[in-house]
């Protein structure tokens, strides 16, 4: 249980920094090496499990790299502006838009938006604050950030060891509702950013990437689901997945099982198992409008 917290959050962390690059040296660059490595590693899928549901999300790496080859211009519409965290008055709210913004982070790393992701890293700092969590972003943490901006390897390690301080900083029964809602966060902002590209671009590899999602819906539905009476705001959420799952149900899946690789000394295993899927327009076109609803109520 104690494991549950440090999964999630190291997976936001996986979003955040994926996309950074850069060959700049610092002294944080040869501790980085080993939590580089379990990025590479686990870039094709986020693998975890809560309230004993294996959820295995799409990975923004894979994402951010297929965006990056499609040389699409910068969008500054689509992240979530950093003025709308100080509306966030419920745990609720923050902990699903802790989900967005690091979501947010990655494609603004992607297009070397340094200055607006490091904005957007301060929202992290105010909003882990809010939630108990002061600790992650500090002064200095942040100084860090700042100076390694351009080096992936070293963001990843800064922000791993800084995302495991908080580990005992969530306790109680909330615990699994709370590592729930941040990935629930990286979830949508994940399905919107595609949908909104796809809405711009023909290229038929950001469709599949959209498609691929239907295993990340259902996943996301099962973690969420035992909380559907805990709040209004989680019945609401719940049936807007619900909603979405029911157009993801209309595509045809394809799939071929591949050996896992497993690292024993990481205590990990890699998925390579393939899939492929059929989609057809209609899908992606209610798929995307019914995104961008649930996610419009996740940010407001």
């Amino acid at each position: 249980m104690e494991k549950l917290i440090r999964i999630c959050l190291i997976s936001l962390v996986a979003m955040v920094v994926a996309s950074c690059g850069g060959n700049n040296n610092s002294q944080d660059e040869d501790l980085a090496r080993e939590d580089s490595l379990l990025l590479e590693s686990r870039s094709k899928n986020l693998v975890g499990m809560i309230n004993g549901t294996i959820y295995c999300l799409p990975s923004p790496y894979e994402m951010m790299k297929h965006i990056d080859e499609m040389h699409l211009e910068y969008n500054q519409d689509y992240p979530n502006p950093v003025g709308k965290f100080s509306s966030y008055e419920s745990s609720f709210k923050r902990l699903l838009n802790m989900g967005v913004y690091g979501i947010d982070i990655s494609y603004l790393s992607l297009y070397d938006q340094t200055t607006e992701a490091l904005n957007y890293f301060g929202v992290l700092k105010s909003l882990a604050n809010r939630i108990e969590l002061s600790t992650v972003f500090d002064a200095q943490t942040m100084e860090r950030l700042e100076n390694n901006m351009g080096n992936k390897d070293s963001l990843l390690y800064i922000l791993t060891t800084k995302f495991r301080e908080s580990d005992r900083l969530l306790k109680g029964e909330n615990q699994k509702a709370e590592a729930s809602l941040i990935m629930a966060g990286c979830w949508i902002e994940s399905l919107y950013l595609l949908t909104q590209i796809q809405k711009t671009s023909s290229d038929p590899i950001i469709v599949q990437k959209i498609a691929e999602h239907k295993f990340a819906a259902e996943a996301i539905l099962n973690i969420l689901r035992p909380y559907y009476e805990k709040s209004p705001e989680f019945m609401d959420l719940i049936d807007e997945i619900v909603d979405i799952c029911y157009e993801f149900d209309g595509i045809d899946f394809n799939y071929t099982y591949k050996e896992p690789t497993t690292y024993p000394n990481r205590h990990l295993t890699v998925i390579n198992s393939e899939s492929s899927l059929n989609v057809y327009p209609e899908h992606i076109r209610l798929i995307s409008d019914k995104i961008e609803k649930l996610r419009k109520n996740v940010v407001q």
